[in-house]
């Protein structure tokens, strides 16, 4: 656990201040400038191209990490990193010459509600190559754990490009139609960088040997894949479909309403995406060393610091939202998400909760019964869209993903807890429910109000700040006292013994 907390602290600074950019962006840059409409292209452009993923990487950014210590020593590893990435480019080349039949599909969905959609699909295919490539070397740069280099380009170099772009296309020169290229152009940016890095910091190298091709893991590694194929479209289908539907059934503005609130998810999120980039080859060694104490020791410690944390900054941003939403500029046309931000995050606190049940199954032998469990949420997340958001709008489409949310970590939970004997929750699980669900209350219903200032915004960042402190503190301080989390101690015990030392 050693290398998992060290790179997951270092690659958390960097997703943090990733953060506070994309803050900006998607609180303030993004509205002001192109407003709910060009948020709604820019998104549902991204989630169009990455729902192409899992068929044009053919599941081989998996893949790569469960394999690669296998063949790490081999004479012919070379060619299976070659492997790894020729097999997709043949896949992209054909993809895109099949694009004008896929199109169609597209104008079936987006031809009548959103228009401004359908004349922009056709970036859907440069873009899902250039995120096909920058997967693949970010896989291999995490099979190699090297998180912090890739860290920063997803998470900082990624964002300063996108706002960069959307400043110059929203001057009198350019318009909403660029927006989408602004997406591509970023992206290749960061798939130029990443690609470089990987290259020099690796020792990347490609080759091709026979052998690789008549070797034993050569059929488990294409087996393996087929059904990462299937359970990554799944996975992919669940991320993004709401954000589809949203835009087919109602209009882009509301895409663009609904994705702005998703934001708030992706800040609790953050721990979980960080930490698990680092558990993967960890679990993968555990695995083939069978080392289950390995394995449950980091499912538990997963489940409750990701709950402790992710939960904290759930209770901090609903507590705060009102006044959130008061910055927001045209504050009037997003105000309508803020109940997208209650059910979205409650289903990511959810999901952090159950900690990294979904790697543990992909690593395991037992990784063939994501497939079926996968497209269950599909059908799950499909059919409750489909209920609710005609009748409750953009917070349909949240409620709905919560609601599969839960039926998925349920079904994963009872499942790994009658295969492998290893279930993630404790005593200190029931303490950090109470503490969170206490502080949420008091927060929510705290009387925090600076009416005397009468700048509405600096009224709200005041406000928010006060209450933030007043709830965020005492949860923190309760977690520690009552030792819930080793991880929080051990990072609060330093803080106070630098203070020490310092003053000494």
């Amino acid at each position: 656990m050693g290398i998992i907390i060290k790179q997951s602290f270092i690659s958390s600074i960097v997703s943090y201040i990733g953060v506070a950019l994309g803050a900006l962006n998607s609180l303030y840059l993004f509205p002001k400038l192109i407003g709910p409409e060009g948020i709604g292209l820019i998104n549902v452009i991204s989630a169009s191209a990455t729902l192409f993923l899992p068929l044009l990487q053919l599941g081989f950014t998996t893949s790569l990490v469960k394999f690669f210590p296998h063949f790490r020593k081999k004479s012919y590893f070379t060619t299976f990193v070659a492997y790894g990435f020729l097999a997709p480019l043949i896949a992209l080349i054909v993809f895109a010459l099949l694009w004008p039949f896929t199109r169609g599909i597209f104008s079936f969905f987006f031809e009548e509600k959103a228009e401004i959609i359908f004349d922009n699909i056709s970036y859907v295919v440069p873009l899902s190559g250039i995120l096909v490539f920058f997967g693949l070397f970010e896989s291999y740069a995490r099979a190699n754990y090297k998180t912090i280099v890739p860290a920063v380009v997803r998470n900082l170099i990624w964002r300063l490009s996108m706002t960069l772009g959307v400043i110059v296309v929203t001057s009198d020169y350019f318009g909403h139609a660029n927006l989408a290229l602004v997406l591509v152009w970023s992206w290749l940016l960061c798939l130029i960088i990443i690609g470089v890095y990987v290259y020099v910091g690796t020792d990347l190298k490609l080759g091709w040997k026979k052998d690789f091709f008549s070797s034993d893991k050569f059929m488990s590694f294409n087996s393996f894949s087929g059904y990462v194929i299937l359970v990554a479209l799944g996975v992919r289908l669940v991320q993004v479909i709401d954000q589809l539907m949203v835009a087919s059934l109602i209009d882009t503005k509301a895409a663009g309403v609904f994705t702005t609130a998703m934001y708030f998810a992706t800040l609790i999120e953050i721990p979980k995406r960080t930490v698990m980039n680092i558990v993967q080859p960890v679990l993968v060694d555990a695995f083939k060393e069978n080392d289950m104490q390995k394995v449950n020791e980091i499912y538990k410690k997963s489940s409750l610091n990701l709950l402790l944390i992710g939960g904290t900054i759930f209770v901090l941003i609903w507590v705060n939202v009102f006044d959130i939403f008061e910055i927001i500029p045209r504050k009037d046309e997003f105000q309508t998400g803020i109940y997208v931000v209650f059910f979205y995050g409650l289903a990511r606190v959810i999901d952090l909760g159950m900690g990294c049940n979904h790697e543990i199954i992909v690593f395991s032998k037992y990784y063939k019964v994501n497939l079926p469990l996968q497209f269950l949420l599909v059908g799950v997340v499909m059919g409750t869209n489909t209920l609710l958001i005609p009748e409750f709008k953009i917070t349909g489409a949240a409620l709905a993903t919560c609601i599969s949310v839960i039926i998925y970590n349920l079904l994963r939970y009872w499942y790994l807890k009658w295969k492998l004997s290893i279930q993630p929750f404790s005593k200190q699980t029931i303490m950090v429910l109470l503490i969170l669900v206490v502080y949420l209350l008091i927060g929510t219903y705290l009387p925090v109000d600076f009416k005397l200032i009468n700048n509405p915004i600096i009224r709200s960042l005041v406000n928010i700040f006060v209450r933030t402190i007043i709830v965020g503190v005492p949860i923190l301080i309760t977690a520690y006292f009552l030792k819930l989390s080793d991880v929080i101690n051990r990072v609060i015990n330093e803080i106070l013994g630098k203070i020490k030392s310092n003053k000494q």
